[in-house]
Formats: C-alpha cells, structure tokens, sequence
C-alpha cells in the first residue's frame, strides 16, 4: 500500500507541479512587485503635480469607426489635462462609412485644442500612424485607438510621467476592460449570454493583472515587452529616429518596443500605471481567436528579428527573449499533452476514479493559482476597479478554464507561423475549416468539369464509334 501510495504520488506529483513551476512563480513574481508597488505608491492626491504642459498629439487611426471615435472623442476633451496642450489627429484609413460626417460634428463640439482629420488613400493601421506622426507638432506622441475611451486623468499621468523622468524613451499606459453588461454609451445594463458574461469578465481580470501588476514588474526589471497599441506614448525625438510603425510583422507595436530598446539602451521604457484607457470586451469567440493568434505570431516574428535580446534565460533584469518564449512555450506544452492524455487515460487501464482525480486534482491546483493571482491583483487595486474585483470573488474558479481557452489560440498562432503567410486579421478556426471545405469542393468540381467528364465522353464516344 505504501508504495502503491509512493508511486501515485511521484508519477501524478511531477505533473502536478508543472503549473505551480509556470504560473505559480510568475503569480509569487507578481506579488513581490505588488509588495514594491504599494511601498513606494504616494496617496492619493498626493504626487508631484505637473508645472509644465507639453504639448501632446493623440494619433487615432480609424477605418469605420463612426460609432466610435465620438465616445474617444468626448473622452479627451473630458481631460484634467489642459485642452490647449492637446493636439488630435483622426487618420482615416478609406472608412466606407459616414466617419467623415461624424468628424465633421465632433469638430464643431467646444474644445480649447485641436482636432483635425486627415483622409488617407491606402489602408492600413501601421500607415496612418506613421501619417499621424509626420504631421504631429507635440512634444510627446500618443497613438490611441477609435474604440477606446481616456480615463479622465490619462494624459495628465502620462505627461507627469514623461517630465519626472528625462530617460523615459516611451510608456504603455494601463489597459482595463469595460463591464460586458453595460452600454458603454448610456452605462444601461444589457442582458447577454452567461457565458459571454464570464469571458468579459475573465479579460477584465486578465489585462488588469497584466498591466496594473506585471507590465510594473517589467518596468521593475527593465524588460517590457510590448507597448500596448491601444495606448502608448512616445517622446518625439526618440519616435523620429526610429523606423515607426512597420508592417513587417503582425505586432509592429512589439516590433517598435524591442528597437527602442535596441537603439536606445541608455534610455527607458515602462508602464504608467495610473495612465488607464479602457476598451470594450472581444465581442465573440472568433475576434477573441484572431486576437491571441495575432499577438502570439507577432512575439514570435519579433523574437526572430533581434538576436540581440537572446540571453540567458534566467537573468530577471533586461529583454530576454529566450525567458519569454520558455515560459509562454516550451514550459506550457505540458497543458498541451493533459488535454490529450488525460481522456485516454482510461483507456491505457487507469481506473477512471484516478482519472477524475487526477483531473480534478489539476483543476483546483490552477484554481489556487489564480486565486493568488486575484489576492494580488485586489491589495494593488484603487477606486472603481477595486469595487468589480470584489464583486468578481468566483472569477478564480473560471479562469482556469479561459486560460486553457486562449492557450490554445496562441497556440493555433504558433502554428500558423510555420506554414501561414502574414495576415493582420486571423480567421477562426470553423471558418477556417469552412473555407477550406470550400476550396477543395472548387478544386473537385474543377477536375470534374475540366479534366474527368471531358476524358470520360472522349472514352464513351470511342467506345460508340468503335462499335
């Protein structure tokens, strides 16, 4: 009995340990930024204010956004930052909407600053940022995207970070997710499917744990590995000595973090936590899949591009590119094989009460990661996002489920490094089985009408003859 009782516990302990050994660290890493955080966070009302105002031009690339950019735009007029150090730029990518009307109106709303709109003739989000940054005037460069809303202190944050710190080469600011029941327009509640409830939710706790804890951590460490599309800032020397905006992957944002590091190792790049834009929730599963899959080709595109950032793996100061593909790879293919070996387990003999143990087992070790995960994300949250994590105490128990969920769609990214060609947009994968399904039905009844039915009647009409 002993050793029977040894032997289970070696075999299914190793395994065990696994996401304790991946996300278990990662969530003890968090937490002693978090410790760090709270130690050196001033009170409320209390940091340095600003006594100089540069000017600041937002960037916002649009294509049919005219349901959005009025939200974006009613955000920063909204700002404490003062209106005549704003500058904004809306770069049209040939939207087929009636985004030129909207403009039109929204450029007529009292502002002490600028709005303008520039028309491009080519598509393309990389382009018009690029546009945007050839005609911007600021001292500081923000790109902003249309669907996005600025927290009310936004730019104020970011502008303070910029003058406090003359090596701040570029900042990402903070990413929060929308409640998923709630009209962002009218803050109404909307009735919608639980389970599309849970996901929005789950992305909340997500980007909230990723950027108000572990992009901190990177700023700690120097190794920030993206700034975030939807809201970064840049000083305008260091974006004029850079290429900008490339299309060369499909994360020019993770391309642009890594060559400023690269060019600019003096300077730095962090993460202005208290610099928060908030975004809605992915609207489906398909847009959830095209996301993941986009960022996980863009990281590894990117890692392929700077062999200068390939360092040992265990240094925790520094980009390290090898550390990033270790942990978001090659030590999480072991949820790849669970998956798989787990409901053949049975069939290899094991008795399936070990089977529901052991996956049961696996489930509630996830679930005590998380829960840290959230015990920190809690004791570094302020004001309303503080309230919704009380309110959201059993996210713990799903999002096992939602990270085993999008692993597998950065996976499926992967993948399609290896034998897709570029692509901005990712289809899922049912419609990726649809067309395909398609495709080999056009090839079939190619062959038929072209190559089969003609060399079929050609043989019957000999036959005929022949007799």
């Amino acid at each position: 009995m002993t050793d029977q009782f040894v032997g289970f516990a070696l075999f299914w302990g190793v395994w065990m340990l696994v996401p304790l050994l991946i996300d278990g660290v990662t969530a003890v890493a968090y937490l002693s930024a978090a410790i760090k955080i709270r130690a050196g966070r001033a009170p409320l009302g209390t940091a340095k204010p600003l006594k100089n105002f540069p000017l600041v031009t937002i960037i916002i690339p649009s294509y049919n956004g005219a349901d959005k950019l009025p939200v974006c735009l009613k955000s920063i007029r909204e700002q404490t930052y003062p209106g005549s150090g704003i500058e904004v730029l809306v770069i049209d990518n040939r939207s087929t909407d009636d985004t030129q009307a909207v403009m039109a109106r929204e450029q007529e709303r009292p502002f002490t600053g600028t709005i303008n709109f520039i028309s491009l003739p080519y598509k393309g989000k990389s382009g018009a940022l690029n546009a945007g940054i050839h005609h911007s005037r600021g001292d500081l460069i923000l790109n902003v995207d249309a669907d996005t809303a600025l927290d009310k202190d936004a730019l104020y944050e970011m502008a303070r970070a910029f003058e406090s710190d003359s090596s701040l080469a570029a900042a990402t600011g903070s990413v929060e997710v929308l409640p998923p029941d709630r009209d962002p327009m009218t803050g109404e509640e909307l009735t919608i499917h639980p389970l599309r409830y849970a996901i929005g939710q789950a992305e909340f706790i997500e980007y909230y744990e990723g950027f108000r804890i572990g992009r901190q951590y990177q700023s700690a460490t120097n190794s920030l590995f993206t700034l975030a599309g939807a809201f970064s800032a840049f000083r305008r020397e260091v974006m004029l000595r850079t290429f900008m905006y490339d299309q060369r992957t499909v994360s020019e944002d993770t391309d642009l973090t890594f060559y400023i590091a690269m060019k600019f190792p003096e300077m730095r790049v962090r993460a202005v936590g208290p610099a928060i834009v908030y975004v809605h929730p992915t609207p489906s599963l398909s847009d959830l899949y095209a996301q993941r899959v986009r960022w996980q080709r863009g990281q590894i595109e990117v890692a392929s591009m700077y062999p200068e950032f390939e360092r040992h793996p265990f240094r925790l100061r520094g980009l390290s590119i090898v550390k990033s593909l270790l942990v978001d790879h090659t030590l999480a293919f072991p949820r790849v094989v669970w998956t798989f070996l787990l409901p053949f387990m049975f069939l290899l003999g094991y008795p399936i009460e070990v089977v529901i143990t052991a996956t049961f087992g696996l489930y509630l070790i996830y679930v005590g990661v998380e829960a840290l995960y959230y015990v920190v994300a809690l004791w570094v949250s302020e004001g309303e996002a503080r309230s919704r994590l009380v309110r959201l105490w059993w996210m713990p128990a799903f999002m096992p489920l939602y990270r085993w969920l999008t692993f597998w769609f950065r996976f499926s990214g992967f993948l399609s490094v290896l034998k897709e060609p570029k692509q901005w947009q990712a289809k899922d994968p049912l419609s990726e089985t649809y067309q395909g399904i398609r495709r080999m039905g056009a090839l079939a009844l190619t062959f038929l009408t072209d190559s089969f039915m003609p060399r079929l009647a050609a043989i019957i009409g000999g036959v005929i003859r022949f007799r």
